[in-house]
């Protein structure tokens, strides 16, 4: 959910022209990295679950959510920036043109250390993205836009990107200055295998990590981590408990990768091994997936989105109040863990 586009990436070469040659090969082979990644994926929950459970057999399936899944996914990963650009009302645009011009104001040279600055990225991208991803279940307005996400019934690794250009565009203006004043590193580089060269190497193994793991965890895993997932990293068994139909069960766990949030904050919930499997998945009013034929999956994608956010808009101001979460729950299934 980090707005980083081209324009942003310009800027940070721009402003650190002493970079070393590795890490800007590493950069420009950042869009093969996800495709990597990507396929990875899917061998890995193949390897672990079979054929007859696993995503793949899914996409051979052809139904129309998982049609829809990889329609989001290439307008993810294909370069088709003019198409985004347009499809999210020029939000997009506005945040690729506009981070070349915020200067350096970053908060993070107020800290010495680039191993300081690391982690305090790391906690604070993963705070920032917590409390978006909650503001999209609570503001009429938002989850019109983020509901498109949820109305996968089936989970598979591509479910990972089921976001509209519209969806990213909104998400990329509310967190455009919080993330600007969180940009990069901007202590002196590390030299090579110092202390501060090895936070470094792990910060981008983490986020790579999370990248991975955020496919897995939309994938058909049922896996909860052990003591790992209940204290320190999403699960698959959490994230899947989030994406269930009921809201007794979706507005929960709004974590992308650090637990500490839902735990800080009383949104944590898990449930055993059994229940996971057999709680529905997606939208009880679903206006996606009506058709798995090409002009359907068109359709669910470049024209319902915006016709739901534009209904929930004319509300007015009601489309803006911050709606309570429902803390309705299902004891013999959902178990809260404080």
């Amino acid at each position: 959910m980090l707005p980083a586009g081209r324009g942003y990436l310009q800027h940070f070469l721009g402003a650190h022209q002493g970079i070393p040659l590795y890490i800007l090969l590493a950069l420009l082979l950042a869009i093969p990295a996800n495709i990597v990644t990507l396929v990875t994926a899917f061998l890995f929950e193949w390897l672990l679950l079979g054929w007859s459970r696993s995503s793949l057999k899914a996409l051979w399936e052809r139904r129309a959510s998982v049609k829809l899944d990889a329609l989001s996914i290439a307008m993810s990963l294909l370069p088709l920036e003019r198409l985004g650009y347009i499809l999210s009302l020029g939000l997009l645009f506005a945040i690729d043109t506009h981070s070349v011009q915020t200067g350096n104001i970053s908060v993070t040279r107020f800290l010495p250390l680039w191993g300081i600055q690391v982690a305090f990225l790391v906690l604070c991208h993963s705070f920032i993205n917590y409390w978006m991803h909650r503001l999209e279940h609570t503001i009429p307005a938002l989850w019109a836009l983020h509901k498109f996400h949820h109305s996968a019934d089936r989970m598979s690794i591509l479910t990972s990107e089921r976001r509209t250009q519209l969806a990213k565009g909104v998400e990329g203006a509310l967190l455009f200055i919080p993330l600007i004043l969180l940009s990069d590193p901007t202590a002196a580089k590390p030299a090579m295998g110092s202390l501060s060269f090895a936070m470094v190497v792990i910060y981008a193994a983490f986020r790579i990590f999370i990248g991975f793991n955020m496919y897995l965890c939309h994938s058909n895993l049922t896996t909860d981590y052990g003591w790992i997932g209940r204290w320190l990293l999403v699960s698959p068994r959490m994230h899947r408990l989030h994406h269930a139909a009921s809201r007794s069960y979706h507005d929960k766990n709004f974590t992308f990768d650090l637990v500490i949030w839902d735990r800080l904050f009383g949104t944590y919930a898990t449930c055993d091994a059994q229940a996971i499997t057999d709680i529905p998945l997606g939208l009880n009013d679903n206006p996606f997936n009506t058709s798995s034929t090409l002009m359907g999956v068109l359709r669910s994608y470049f024209l319902t989105p915006y016709l739901v956010f534009w209904q929930e808009l004319r509300k007015g101001f009601k489309a803006w109040m911050p709606a309570p979460l429902d803390r309705e729950q299902r004891p013999a299934e959902l178990h809260p863990e404080f």
